[in-house]
């Protein structure tokens, strides 16, 4: 059975984490929420290397991990290509924005993608469709409110109606966090088709992951421990859907 350990500055990786479990039931599940170093999205590249390499070797102490899923876009965005060069025996699966699902059924000037600046700014996928009328739209603040709130979240109602505009057909979910607004996404705009990575991540892992019997076990590890309880019960809930 494969040691399966998740990244993530906060909640994010619990929606990536509960979206594995369901697909790939096979392993013994870590969730490492890097809260001390919370936002990701607002440091630089060379800031979240650092992080991330040093992370890593101190979660091997106690965790001997077989496979790294970064359950973030922006440390995907940023430290994948890093990562591999530095743990070569380690399988590495990144969290992309679920443009190219978008871009199969409605133009890019009709998508919205919604992320952090160092997502936007260093991922491929972005780079490559910004040119041909792909909208994005920069949310720095967002994931932090979103662990702050994660047990009454009906309080971003607001933020959401201020910064979220109403004129595209589809809105692409380039931060983990943001699954967790998707319900008050669809409860102002009913016609809109949102668009998120957990399921595609979810099935890549199924291709390294998958056993002969099913059989697995979760754990989350917070760096700050006022978190601890929330994404517990957070994850419970989800799951339990």
């Amino acid at each position: 059975m494969k040691n399966i350990l998740l990244i993530d500055s906060g909640s994010g990786g619990i929606n990536i984490l509960n979206e594995c479990v369901k697909v790939c039931p096979y392993g013994n599940f870590l969730l490492f929420c890097d809260a001390k170093n919370l936002p990701y999205g607002n440091k630089t590249k060379e800031e979240l290397i650092e992080i991330t390499e040093s992370n890593l070797k101190f979660i091997k102490t106690f965790f001997d991990y077989d496979i790294v899923i970064l359950a973030c876009n922006t440390l995907t965005a940023t430290v994948l290509d890093e990562m591999r060069k530095k743990f070569l025996d380690v399988v590495f699966i990144g969290t992309v924005p679920a443009i190219k699902p978008a871009l199969l059924n409605y133009k890019p000037s009709e998508v919205l993608v919604i992320a952090t600046k160092a997502t936007i700014e260093n991922n491929k996928l972005v780079a490559k469709y910004k040119e041909s009328g792909l909208n994005l739209l920069e949310l720095n603040d967002l994931a932090p409110l979103i662990d702050e709130n994660l047990d009454n979240i009906d309080v971003l109602k607001e933020y959401l109606n201020i910064n979220i505009p109403r004129q595209y057909k589809a809105i692409v979910l380039g931060c983990t966090h943001y699954k967790s607004v998707e319900k008050l996404l669809k409860e102002m705009m009913p016609d809109v088709e949102i668009f998120d990575s957990a399921n595609g991540v979810a099935r890549r892992l199924l291709t390294f992951a998958k056993e002969n019997v099913e059989g697995y076990q979760v754990q989350i590890f917070c760096q700050k421990e006022k978190y601890l309880g929330k994404f517990w019960w957070y994850y419970e809930k989800i799951s339990a859907i």
